[in-house]
């Protein structure tokens, strides 16, 4: 799909990749064939980290690199290969590399981000209020130090190898799909997919990411850029970080 880039600096109209584009049957098609894609690779990946046995035994999905343990570094070349290496690549050639600057950024962006990252650590506080939350996230503190820093270099190779892929497979490869092909609607679609994979976990944050993956679209879509959403998104997981070595 060949987007059109903006002027240096400039933001994109809210609701359309440019204030003139019409959508088409092609851009259509391009968009329902990135929803298939990003559908199938959810789909297969929630398979394999569930250790399905339907057909096949969906476990060879699970591509580890290290130990997938929280005690060492775990690296999910699955999620890293399918959610950002193959759309990058795919995405390369007509790549709008505002999306991935500061340049769009307003003073306004810097403040939602320290709100977003706000709210994000005060809504930890709600992990021990829901036993399934406590369930699935259980506190350090009373490991040791070695322990918390090896849980630590863990969860941080792990962090490097799926959200770069989340942020850039749902705020990029389906968000500047779907903006042509459904100027006004289409993103919704984005936090049907998001809510969708995390069915798989508590109700709860099911639901926090609904909210979250919402927000994260609308302001990806006032801004045209990625870098926003994916710290925002950074912050909330470091925080989620911080609090399991001190819970």
């Amino acid at each position: 799909m060949r987007c059109t880039k903006p002027t240096q600096g400039q933001r994109l109209d809210t609701f359309s990749e440019s204030p003139s584009a019409v959508p088409t049957i092609q851009a259509r098609r391009r968009a329902g064939a990135a929803l298939g894609y990003a559908a199938v690779v959810l789909i297969v990946d929630t398979l394999a980290k569930n250790r399905v046995e339907f057909v096949i035994d969906w476990d060879l999905f699970n591509w580890w690199l290290g130990r997938h343990t929280w005690v060492g570094p775990r690296f999910d070349l699955f999620e890293f290969t399918f959610w950002f290496v193959i759309p990058m690549l795919y995405c390369l050639p007509n790549l709008d590399w505002g999306y991935f600057g500061v340049r769009r950024w307003r003073r306004r962006d810097l403040l939602m981000l320290a709100a977003i990252g706000v709210l994000g650590a005060l809504a930890l506080f709600l992990i021990p209020l829901f036993p399934s939350l406590r369930n699935t996230y259980h506190g350090l503190h009373a490991a040791s130090s070695a322990a918390k820093w090896r849980f630590l270099a863990g969860h941080l190779v792990w962090l490097l190898s799926w959200l770069p892929g989340w942020e850039f497979l749902h705020r990029y490869f389906l968000m500047t799909r779907l903006r042509l092909a459904w100027p006004r609607y289409g993103w919704l679609a984005i936090p049907i997919l998001e809510t969708a994979y995390h069915l798989q976990k508590p109700g709860i944050e099911a639901a926090g990411m609904a909210l979250l993956s919402a927000l994260l679209c609308l302001w990806t879509l006032r801004t045209s850029n990625v870098v926003l959403p994916f710290l925002a998104h950074l912050l909330i997981e470091v925080a989620l970080l911080g609090f399991l070595l001190l819970m």
